[in-house]
Order: structure tokens, then C-alpha cells, then sequence
């Protein structure tokens, strides 16, 4: 099963770097210069997570006119931000796409390493399950975790959403991933309140913490996360290039996911990188989450096209977990 095409769509709404310096307290020169962020997109008040998701495989279509969605048998939608916590979004999707009845659809709840993972989850199922055509669409809008005055958070995340067209037919080869977890940094990326643990409402009666926003929104302990990446990251691409049997040397570009300028340029040196091999483009979008590799690998392809190129693409952070995996264009 090979990666056909990759479409997008990012919200109208432009927040710039010098609105979050109002907002937070934070330098706009930091923001800027460190983080490397000049703007990111957020959704407006009106809009749902569902909207840009729909957004995306209408790009994708409209891209794509020997796509037939009579022919997809698979949709994943990799979110854990869905529009509701019952029903799934991939259910939501499903019908404002009008696919058929007979057609496959489940999320997963995965962040930055899902769109990795996804690659994997969609081919094996696609092969199991002889499917010809299948979708994957990330969408995680993290503004609706996050507030005005979070410093760790709001000047960082973006929201996206991407379409990835999976075919038997044509596209990019993928290889043979790497993935881990390390579940005893769970709280270094965490919203603790509304799950089972501490749900807001269950038949012993409404939770003590549920009146509190501050548990609803995102906590990062961005320390906890560059240490985790800089130590993971280079051994999740060592032990994938030698699977695939290939060297640093033999990968035309290395798309990480784009946590933020620094942490990129920190993981650059670290792997002995030529810049020109760590495309990057955070300055616009900020980190997209999920949607970070997929919009890259898209933009990508329309700027200077992915054909005859070798790319490997790297995901990680909340679970801990990472992901990684080689695409032969």
C-alpha cells in the first residue's frame, strides 16, 4: 500500500506572534526568533474540529480527480481533540463524505506520532482486509485546550487539519517503522480532567474538580519534552534506518515533527544534519500536532515535489511515544 497524495486546510482565523506577546507577557523576540513562530491558525468560535477535517478531503478531491470515494473502504481519523467524546469523529466524517455503509471508520486518540502510526495502522488493515483505497486524516485542534494566558501552550500550537490518500495503485513506498512509548512521562503532555479518571459527571454524582478550568486545559512541562526528544528521537532513527537497511547519507530529507524551531535546530545538530535536509515550516502554522508531518510532506510536494526522493518522517510526544518510518517517493 503506497502514500498517493496529501491535501490540507487550516483555519481562516491568523493570530500573530505580536497578539500572543499581548496576551501571555512573553517576548515577542522569543516567540519569533526562539520559537520560531511568526503566526498560527485557530479555529473561529463557530467552527468544529469536523468542519476542517471536511475541509481537508474536499482539498483532497478537488486535487485528486481520479480519487472515488465509492472505492474507500477504510477512513481513520487520528484526533484527541474530537468534536464530542461519543460518538467518534471518523463517524462524523464519514457522513458529511457520504461514503458507503460498508466502509471502516475508527479514530485514534494518538498526538504528535500519530500521523506515523497511522500509516502503519492503515496499510496493515488495508492488506488484511484487501482494501484498494482508504483515508487517513488527522485533525487536533489543540486551541480548544489551551487559553489566552497559558505561556506554555498558546504561543506554540497551530491547528490543521490533512487527508493522506492511501492506494494500492501508486504512490510513496513505505517502509518498515520504529515505534516506542514511554508511559512514565504521561504527565509531561496531560489534560487530567473530563476522562474516567476524573470524570465530570458519574453515578456517584458530579466530581469535586469539575468546576475547575484549569484541569481542562493542557499541561506541558516543555523541560520533561526536549529531554525526552533528545534522547529518543536519535535512536528511533538509527534503529529505523538500519531495519530499512539504509544510512543517515541515503535519506534526501528528514521531516520531523515540527515542535518548535529551537527543539528542530537542538535535534539537527545532535543527528549531524545539513540544514537544507530538515525542512521546517512552523513560522506560518506554528505545531499542528498531528497534523505537523502530513501538512509538511504537502507542502512539500506542491513546492518542489516529492519524486525519486527518499524521506523519513518522525513523530513524538504525548504517551510518551514517537514513531518512526522511511517513504520511497
Amino acid at each position: 500500500m503506497k502514500l498517493r497524495h496529501i491535501a490540507y486546510a487550516i483555519p481562516d482565523r491568523r493570530v500573530e506572534s505580536a497578539v500572543i506577546s499581548q496576551w501571555t507577557g512573553l517576548d515577542l523576540q522569543f516567540l519569533t526568533e526562539k520559537i520560531g513562530i511568526e503566526s498560527r491558525r485557530f479555529l473561529g468560535r463557530e467552527e468544529q474540529p469536523i468542519d476542517l477535517a471536511h475541509a481537508a478531503c474536499r482539498n483532497l478531491l478537488s486535487e485528486c480527480h481520479e480519487l472515488d470515494l465509492a472505492r474507500i473502504g477504510l477512513l481513520v481519523v487520528v484526533t484527541q481533540n474530537p468534536d464530542y467524546k461519543i460518538p467518534h469523529s471518523s463517524a462524523l466524517l464519514h457522513h458529511a463524505l457520504g461514503l458507503g455503509k460498508t466502509v471502516a471508520c475508527f479514530d485514534l486518540n494518538l498526538g504528535c506520532s500519530g500521523f506515523v502510526y497511522g500509516l502503519s495502522v492503515v496499510k496493515s488493515l488495508m492488506l488484511a482486509e484487501s482494501l484498494t483505497d482508504a483515508l487517513l486524516v488527522t485533525c487536533d485542534p489543540y486551541s480548544r485546550i489551551i487559553g489566552r494566558m497559558d505561556r506554555d501552550t498558546v504561543a506554540l500550537f497551530g491547528d490543521a487539519a490533512t487527508a493522506s490518500w492511501l492506494s494500492a495503485e501508486a504512490g510513496g513506498d513505505l517502509g518498515k517503522p520504529d515505534f516506542g512509548t514511554n508511559g512514565a512521562g504521561a504527565e509531561n503532555l496531560m489534560v487530567k480532567l473530563g476522562g474516567s479518571a476524573y470524570p465530570v459527571m458519574s453515578i456517584d454524582g458530579e466530581a469535586k474538580e469539575a468546576g475547575s478550568a484549569e484541569g481542562y486545559r493542557l499541561h506541558m512541562n516543555g523541560r520533561g519534552i526536549l529531554e525526552f526528544m533528545m534522547q529518543e528521537v536519535p535512536r528511533t532513527v538509527s534503529r529505523c534506518l538500519k531495519k530499512n537497511g539504509l544510512e543517515l547519507s541515503d535519506i534526501d530529507s528528514f521531516v520531523f515533527h515540527q515542535a518548535s524551531q529551537y527543539l528542530l535546530q537542538q535535534l539537527r545538530k545532535k543527528l549531524g544534519l545539513a540544514p537544507e535536509k530538515v525542512p521546517c515550516n512552523i513560522r506560518d502554522v506554528g505545531n499542528t500536532v498531528s497534523s505537523s508531518i502530513p501538512l509538511l510532506l504537502a507542502q512539500l510536494q506542491t513546492k518542489e515535489g516529492l519524486a525519486g526522493k527518499r524521506i523519513l518522517v518522525c513523530g513524538f510526544g504525548v504517551g510518551l511515544s514517537w514513531a518512526t518510518n522511511v517513504i520511497q517517493y
